[in-house]
This record gives structure tokens, sequence and C-alpha cells, in this order.
């Protein structure tokens, strides 16, 4: 004989309700995998098990951008040119706690955008749009990173 309780919960789940709990989800994911892999990478650094190579590659690329601190991350939102930014967090020294703070910023105002225009004017990207969308971008802060860089070492040659 098998017994089983059965509570259904008739909520009234309103479309600003969905949007503030996908939201909170989305943001709750994006501080948890970023605090998680700095947490990973920082342990292995510390015990010296992180390729000198990598930390190398990872500085160099970010010294390349046009911005190169923890700024980078609210970059980062709108043309993903750092992946992995927890383990970037903890190579390249940054604040932990503005970098999340940045995370948690940047996230929000990203994700409160695409459900503002999903939900305002019904426009969903498909993924393959969503895709050119974001190498576009990515490209877009390449060549902004080029034209800094140059305009960098200009400035800095004619202040010697």
């Amino acid at each position: 004989m098998a017994f089983y309780f059965e509570l259904t919960i008739h909520w009234a789940w309103t479309p600003a309700a969905t949007a503030a709990l996908l939201l909170l989800l989305a943001l709750a994911g994006d501080l948890c995998g970023n605090a998680g892999l700095y947490a990973v990478v920082r342990a292995y650094r510390k015990r010296g098990r992180t390729p000198g190579i990598v930390q190398r590659a990872m500085r160099k690329w970010t010294s390349f951008l046009a911005v190169r601190d923890e700024r980078l991350i609210l970059l980062n939102r709108i043309a993903p040119a750092v992946p992995l930014t927890g383990a970037f967090i903890a190579v390249c020294g940054w604040d932990l706690r503005r970098s999340l703070g940045y995370v948690l910023i940047g996230g929000a105002v990203k994700y409160a955008a695409l459900l503002g225009v999903a939900a305002v004017l019904g426009i969903t990207l498909s993924p393959e749009t969503g895709r050119v969308v974001t190498i576009a971008a990515v490209v877009v802060l390449i060549v902004v990173s080029l034209v800094a860089g140059h305009l960098r070492r200009r400035r800095t040659v004619a202040a010697q």
C-alpha cells in the first residue's frame, strides 16, 4: 500500500514576477559560476599548478584590449572577449569584490534589457542571429582595441 501526498499550489505568476525570477536566477548563476571558477583557479595558482604560459597569455590578452582592468567585465557583457571570467579575475589579480560587483551590475543590465525587449516588443533573436551579433561585437572590440593601442603607443613616444 503506497501513500503519497499531492500538494498543488495555484499561484498566478504574472509576467513581471516570472521575469524577476528569471533575472534573479541568471544573476545567481553568474555570481556562483564566476566565484567558483575564481576559487578553483586561485587554489591552483597558490600551489603553483597553473601553467605560466597560460597566465602570460591571459595577461597579454587583457593588456591588448581597450579596457585592461575589472571594467573589462562590463565590456564583456556586450562583446564576450574574455571567456571564463572567474579565471581571469584570479590570474590577473583583479579585486574580487569589485569584479563580482561588475558581474552583478553588468548581468543585471544585460539580462533586464533582454527581458524587457522580449516582454515589451516580443522580439527574441534566433540562435544564428545571436551568434552573428556576438561575433560582430567581438570584432568591433578588437578593432577598437587595436586603435586604442596604437594611440597609446603614439602618446607614449610623443611624451618621451
